[in-house]
């Protein structure tokens, strides 16, 4: 004990914890704690990073969760050091626990009453073997996201921003996966060159639950020395000592020159290179990975492993038009492998749309607008709302297509220019993804209604009406382009996938169904029309 350097954080309140720990460790002499260190005029927060080095065992109580010991376990695990928990059994933990975060009942804890057991835990035997971290780089998908529980516009610019940015992310989502393990934590991490943790406000539901998590990653990833993007989002909930690390947003826009930082900081450590070498001690079973329990996560490397199925058959085949199964059946993983083979298979002859309109955009788009509409004018408004929005993203794509190839082939510059032109109008927001997109167009939508019908209930509108309340282009005039335009094309694909994000848990409802009926019929109906101009379309939802 006397030649190893011990340091113990715990949490500021309740006071009872501290006066524990500090009677514990009068005794021995080498382990110091965070107000044993010179803090006055110096950061706080770089004075205990400081302890944290020069340690060669860190010990954190947890006995009441709290952001700055969180982020400091995970520093330390992220330096290897060797890591003991303790839990005080007498102290009654307040919300979130231990169950709910997830994490530390993987790492393991050991519990105490007194200080006299507590100077026992430390002068015991602490295992020098420390917590694996040496995973190689996924340099397929470099970046790796702590996703929120709802998807705010704040949120969703997020994942907008890595996705302009260029680089393939994997993530975690707490609508897929209620708890995070040490180890997946750890792993994700260790795995990527760039790791980005938002933090929400406390005035958002699963804020603390989700901030207790993302304080762990920030911390792993800040002791693994990676580009770390740490943004939140208002004046909470980061503690003074560590706002520093912390880019503060209060607009959605504010993200944009976060991310494009964060980004040229992965592109920096990509032209370092992998420093990986792969341990000589690993058995077979040690190295064997099963690849990850979502698809979207393995999104690059699953067609490695990937089993050829009768329904992906059929569905690689257009046989199919819906695809249906229980969380983990494998839809998305057909979804992936369908786009990324089309695709591959003629880069500038096939459209390949892979459209992920996300649960909450739909219930959205239900509670502002379609709650007010009687039976039959809300069949027509969907109908009408999904084909202008499928219009557009076809447009979209033939646009992005061919930004570059237009300028050097006479045969398509006049109608591409035609096409851009029609696309692009005055109060339509081109940038961003499908759900910036959507979005901003559900707004729109919203506000020319409100402006017109007040919120008055059981309002029927005519054709003429609907049209004008959806529709901010000349659909017809981009109907013909776009027809015109796709003869020099051999395929259009329209997949979708994640249709049942954000659906409530105690049963759907009416609107909801009439939401994904209208879809399937919209997409049939896209596919008569082009048909009809011998154009081959093929759609999965």
């Amino acid at each position: 004990m006397t030649s190893s350097k011990i340091f113990f954080a715990y949490p500021n309140n309740p006071l009872t914890i501290g006066q524990t720990i500090e009677t514990a460790i009068k005794k021995s002499p080498n382990v110091k704690s965070w107000k044993a260190l010179d803090v006055y005029g110096h950061f706080i927060a770089e004075e205990v990073i400081t302890g944290i080095k020069n340690c060669n065992t860190f010990i954190a109580d947890i006995s009441v969760l709290n952001f700055n010991v969180t982020y400091e376990i995970g520093y330390a695990i992220g330096k290897q050091k060797r890591v003991l928990l303790t839990k005080n059994s007498s102290i009654q933990g307040t919300e979130p626990n231990i169950r709910e975060i997830g994490i530390f009942d993987t790492i393991g804890y050991a519990p105490y009453e007194s200080s006299v057991q507590l100077s026992d835990l430390i002068h015991s035997t602490i295992s020098k073997k420390r917590l694996k971290i040496s995973f190689p780089i996924n340099t397929k998908a470099p970046v790796y996201l702590i996703d929120t529980k709802h998807k705010t516009d704040w949120a969703t610019r997020i994942v907008s921003r890595v996705k302009k940015a260029g680089y393939i992310f994997r993530s975690f989502d707490p609508n897929e996966s209620p708890r995070l393990s040490a180890y997946d934590a750890i792993f994700q991490v260790a795995s990527s060159y760039g790791v980005v943790v938002p933090l929400l406000s406390m005035v958002y539901d699963n804020a603390t639950i989700h901030n207790m998590r993302a304080s762990f990653i920030a911390g792993l990833s800040s002791g693994m020395g990676k580009a770390t993007c740490l943004m939140q989002n208002g004046d909470n909930p980061v503690p003074l000592d560590y706002r520093d690390f912390v880019n503060v947003t209060y607009h959605p826009s504010e993200v944009d020159d976060c991310i494009a930082t964060f980004a040229s900081r992965v592109a920096k450590a990509f032209q370092k290179g992998d420093s990986y070498k792969s341990p000589q001690t690993n058995s077979f079973l040690q190295s064997l990975d099963l690849g990850a329990s979502s698809a979207e996560n393995e999104m690059k490397t699953l067609d490695n492993y990937y089993l050829y199925t009768d329904q992906f058959l059929k569905s690689l085949r257009g046989e199919v038009h819906l695809c249906v199964g229980r969380k983990g059946s494998g839809k998305s993983a057909i979804f992936l492998q369908i786009r990324d083979k089309e695709r591959n298979r003629d880069r500038s002859h096939n459209i390949v749309l892979d459209l992920k309109p996300e649960g909450y955009k739909l219930v959205k788009f239900k509670e502002i607008v379609l709650n007010f509409l009687e039976e039959g004018t809300l069949q027509h408004t969907i109908m009408a709302f999904w084909e202008y929005v499928l219009l557009l993203e076809i447009c979209h794509k033939l646009l992005i297509k061919d930004k570059k190839r237009h300028l050097t082939d006479h045969n398509i510059f006049e109608q591409y220019e035609r096409l851009s032109e029609l696309y692009h109008v005055a109060d339509y927001d081109t940038e961003g993804d499908f759900s910036e997109r959507v979005t901003g167009l559900i707004e729109k939508i919203h506000n020319e209604y409100q402006e017109k019908f007040s919120g008055k209930e059981g309002v029927r509108l005519s054709s003429s009406q609907v049209t004008e309340l959806l529709y901010r282009h000349d659909v017809k005039l981009l109907k013909t382009e776009v027809l015109s335009y796709m003869k020099h094309k051999d395929i259009l694909w329209l997949l979708f996938d994640n249709i049942d994000k954000g659906w409530p848990t105690t049963g759907l409802e009416h609107e909801d169904l009439i939401i994904i009926r209208a879809l399937i019929e919209s997409t049939r109906k896209i596919e008569r029309q082009f048909n009809k101009f011998n154009i081959e379309v093929k759609s999965i939802i």
